[in-house]
């Protein structure tokens, strides 16, 4: 374990090139996948959907940018059917060893599948980079298992959440229980979330109570959120008008609605896609054993 400060650890040019490597190896993955590489961009007007995520102000209207996913959403209208980015992400107010402001994040969309298929293109992703890297801590352990939402809370919290939701009993067994024992294995694949969390995501076509949404855990950490995208107009402007009403119940800073984007789902030009969101600093740490994420980024804020 290195420690948290100002100076450069001892050995870190050896994480720096294992850095290039993880970054070539993901763009060579999607090239060979015939993914088109793409940009948006870091000043933003509307800084997302999610509650609980809070943006960095930049400038008078703006704000710097927590994720791409409205503006990718967007450009899957061009008939382009697979596209990624390799961006920086920025939030407010998270810092420790698993969190930092700035990050960097790994984004992709696929139309004409879902997240199912999204999934398995993670896990042969995963595969691709430890095949690429020396010493991956992974390398054992694929394929990773899967397990749904309801699954893990009757297992250890006796009660199923997307049957009866309840969520400050969900938070709550998920603090005080699912997040120890995530923390146990190694890596899980978590499928099938409560519809009250479906963020973006499709509800479930089999079932009205779960959407169509999946996390992958290493070690308890958190390294992507990967969803069925939402495609109707209605359901976006409900969801967006639920998202500021828990910011206002919550005294949070109430953020403009995308016109844009929203215009763009109005016009029923979004295919049927499944997309994900994979923070690759995190990834870095679960590949290579490594606890504290500043081990991973040359300028933490802390070195800043």
């Amino acid at each position: 374990m290195f420690p948290r400060g100002a100076a450069f650890p001892e050995g870190f040019s050896s994480i720096i090139k294992k850095r290039h490597t993880i970054l070539r190896c993901i763009r060579d993955f999607f090239d060979q996948r015939g993914y088109i590489e793409v940009e948006t961009p870091l000043r933003i007007r509307c800084p997302g959907f999610d509650p609980y995520i809070d943006a960095i102000p930049a400038g008078t209207g703006f704000y710097l940018a927590p994720s791409p996913e409205l503006q990718m959403k967007r450009l899957l209208s061009l008939g382009i059917n697979r596209i990624y980015q390799i961006t920086r992400a920025f939030r407010a107010n998270e810092h420790g060893p698993h969190h930092n402001s700035e990050f960097t994040m790994l984004e992709w969309y696929r139309t004409e599948t879902d997240y199912l298929g999204i999934l398995d293109e993670t896990e042969e992703l995963i595969a691709y980079l430890i095949n690429a890297v020396d010493g991956a801590a992974l390398s054992d352990y694929l394929p990773l298992p899967r397990m749904t939402v309801s699954d893990v809370y009757r297992k250890l919290t006796g009660w199923d959440p997307c049957a009866t939701w309840d969520e400050e009993r969900y938070f709550r067994d998920w603090v005080e229980k699912i997040d120890l024992w995530l923390q146990q294995q190694r890596g899980l694949f978590l499928l099938d979330f409560p519809a009250p969390l479906a963020s973006l995501a499709r509800i479930s076509r089999h079932d009205p109570n779960r959407c169509e949404r999946f996390e992958l855990f290493i070690d308890g950490l958190e390294i992507c959120n990967a969803f069925t995208e939402l495609t109707d107009p209605a359901e976006h402007v409900r969801r967006f008008q639920s998202a500021q009403d828990k910011r206002r119940m919550m005294g949070k800073e109430m953020y403009p609605a995308d016109t844009g984007f929203m215009e763009f789902i109005e016009s029923r030009e979004m295919p049927q896609a499944g997309g994900i969101a994979l923070g690759i600093d995190r990834l870095m740490m679960a590949l290579f054993g490594i606890s504290d994420i500043e081990m991973v980024l040359a300028f933490p804020v802390s070195r800043l």
